[in-house]
This record gives structure tokens, sequence and C-alpha cells, in this order.
């Protein structure tokens, strides 16, 4: 049974009452009888235009295909959040969930490929693909038989943590200004969507005293 807290408003559309386990702290079918939450389900065009532009740039450039997969899933994500959004069905909350795991997971590939090409093993690249690979497929079917929320919540934050630290990492060692004010501005953004997502989430009660809902899970 799904846990769906029901802190937004009561109203059914056409999707029907919820069923994900998530219901965020915008009114349901306030702007159209056909979208649920209609702020967090228009602001996923952005993944999936910058996803697309970064594909094209990654194409252009002439990049390894590892970067052309994180590209491609920053663009899923973006599809399967709006249909959770626009919907706030249970198995399309596993679209939006389960291209952000594989996501990450494509991202640590490439932010720890040094020292993986550094692992005095023959092949070892293949197996850290393999590996991978192992637990995007077992979070995909554990996570869609026991729909466990706070555990996705925590699997992916350790992986961007793992991720977001191995990036600063390296920034550290760059002297390019103009690259590490990208990392300044990445870990800025990253930490204020944070804030604004633990906002929506835990302290719908006093977001939605607000004249205006700043919309914090939307962007």
């Amino acid at each position: 049974m799904a846990t769906t807290s029901m802190r937004s408003s009561a109203s059914v559309g056409f999707w029907g009452p919820p069923t994900s386990t998530i219901d965020w702290c915008e009114n349901n079918y306030e702007y159209s009888y056909y979208i649920a939450e209609f702020w967090n389900t228009i602001s996923n065009s952005l993944f999936v235009l910058l996803g697309l532009y970064g594909l094209y740039r990654s194409i252009k450039m002439g990049l390894e295909p590892r970067f052309h997969l994180q590209f491609i899933g920053v663009m899923v994500t973006g599809f399967g959040s709006a249909m959770f959004h626009g919907t706030l069905q249970h198995v399309y909350q596993q679209c939006d969930e389960t291209p952000m795991v594989w996501s990450i997971l494509a991202w640590i590939y490439i932010v720890y490929n040094n020292e993986i090409e550094q692992i005095p093993i023959k092949n070892a690249n293949n197996y850290v693909i393999a590996f991978l690979t192992t637990i995007g497929a077992i979070f995909t079917v554990v996570h869609a038989i026991y729909r466990f929320t706070t555990v996705f919540q925590l699997f992916f934050g350790i992986l961007a943590v793992l991720g977001a630290g191995r990036l600063c990492v390296h920034y550290a060692e760059v002297k390019d200004p103009r690259a590490r004010a990208v990392a300044r501005s990445y870990v800025t953004s990253s930490l204020i969507g944070f804030a604004f997502w633990l906002m929506d989430y835990h302290y719908c009660h006093i977001v939605r005293g607000l004249p205006v809902n700043p919309q914090g899970h939307a962007w």
C-alpha cells in the first residue's frame, strides 16, 4: 500500500487519487485537470532541454560515449519526472526515481574514471561497468517491489555525495579561474536546491502558510 503524504490539495483530476509514495507541497490539479502538479511537471522541461544540449555538445566535441550516456540519462530523468509529477501515480514515480539512480551511477563512473584506470587488474574498467550496472538493476527490481522512499533518498544521497566529493577534489586542483567558478556555482546551486527540497518535503505546513508557494521542489 502506498504511503502517500496527502499534504497537497485533495483535488482529484484525470489520473485519479495519488498512488505514489510522495505527494509534494503543490496543490494537485490546481491549474489543469490533466496535470497533478503543474509547476513540478513543466519545470522538467529544463532537464530535457539541457540534457539534449549537453548530448549535442558531447557528440560535436567527440567526447567518449560515457558522456553521451550521462546526458541521455538527464533527458530520461526529465521525461520520467514529468510523468510522475503530472500523474502522481506509483508506476510513473518509478519512471522518475529509477533513471535518477542510473544517471548518477553513470556520473560516478565518469568522475572516478581516473581511479578506475589505475586499478591494477586486467579489464578493471569492464568489471566496474558490470558492477555499477548490477547495482542499478538490483535497485530497479527491489525498488519497484518494495517502494521504499526513504531508502531511495538515502541511496541516492550517498551516491550524490560520493560524486560531488570527487568533483570538488578535482576542481580544487584546477588553476583555471573559470573552471573553479563553475565548480563554486555547481556547489552553491546544489545546496540551495537541496534546502528548497527539504523545505518542500518536510515543512509543507509552513510553506502552505506563505502568501505564495515558492514551489521549492520545482525549481
